[in-house]
């Protein structure tokens, strides 16, 4: 991840990109997609929400959005769960933001709400002074039995190749909560978290939030799923038409639009302006220090 990419006061700026010891340990306490906890071990609280070095935002999206999500994902998946992607893992379990599109134009435009409102608050949380631009906004189905070991978004342990190396932000919607397990384990904070229907969680890509999710004992679990990257050459065309577009004469580079204020962003749709920004900064700018809205400011 380029360091230049945030100003110097940052929480990025302080964070060590490397693996530690934290790491290997919290890796050693989940086998299968059950945790072993340590002595340590603690969950999340909602208090906490908002001291973390990670976003946390409760009610991200409404009920209602989250239900319009649902519906679409029981009519689109049954058409597309046989289509390969060319990894083992993920058949059959994803389906994409066109795919979505291409059936019901108002549900992906929550998806695309969604994909504006998180790159933003990104952007301001972590104070960068570049563009992020996303590569790709999912729809993710978790069956009983289902886990995921820790991980990261852009990088393997072992120094292997990883498929997704561009990767620099990630953010996960939860589009539902009647199930059981399933929780987000972070290995190097050896911190569980419990998500909430319409829940927002967003985070660096690499080991320092190295994350898994703990097995799905009973019901399925849907999320949206995120990721976001400084290198514009990964952006899915589908979210950034405009880059399909034929470059003018003499060619100029894209930049998204002016950042707006986190407040505006996150009015409810029918009242949020239009015309939101793809992407929070533009080249050079410099976010203020983020604070949790106040309606979702945890009691206490």
């Amino acid at each position: 991840m380029d360091r230049r990419a945030w100003a110097s006061d940052s929480r990025m700026a302080s964070i060590d990109p490397g693996q530690t010891e934290a790491n290997f340990a919290g890796r050693r306490r989940v086998v299968d997609g059950v945790l072993t906890p340590s002595e340590a071990t603690a969950p999340i609280t909602p208090a906490e929400y908002g001291a973390q070095d990670f976003i946390i935002v409760p009610d991200f999206l409404t009920p209602a959005e989250c239900d319009r999500l649902l519906e679409m994902f029981d009519q689109v998946h049954g058409l597309v769960k046989h289509r390969r992607i060319g990894i083992d893992f993920w058949e059959g379990r994803i389906v994409y933001m066109n795919d979505v599109a291409a059936h019901d134009a108002s549900a992906a435009e929550i998806m695309g709400g969604f994909q504006k409102r998180a790159t933003a608050m990104l952007g301001e949380f972590y104070a960068l002074t570049r563009p992020l631009w996303t590569d790709t906004v999912q729809l993710n189905i978790w069956e009983q039995g289902s886990c995921l070991p820790p991980h990261t978004d852009n990088s393997n342990p072992d120094g292997t190749a990883h498929s997704t190396p561009w990767r620099d932000f990630s953010s996960i919607v939860y589009l539902n909560d009647d199930y059981e397990g399933g929780e987000l384990y972070f290995t190097a904070k050896d911190r569980v978290l419990k998500p909430q229907r319409g829940m927002l969680v967003a985070f660096s890509a690499g080991y320092h939030h190295e994350h898994g999710v703990l097995k799905v004992t009973q019901g399925r679990r849907i999320t949206m799923p995120a990721f976001y990257t400084f290198d514009q050459r990964k952006a899915d065309g589908h979210i950034y038409p405009e880059l399909n577009a034929p470059a003018p004469a003499p060619a100029t580079t894209l930049t998204p639009a002016p950042v707006q204020s986190l407040a505006s962003l996150l009015r409810p749709p029918q009242s949020r302006p239009a015309g939101s920004p793809l992407s929070v900064l533009s080249p050079g700018g410099q976010a203020p220090t983020w604070q949790p809205p106040g309606k979702w400011r945890p009691p206490g």
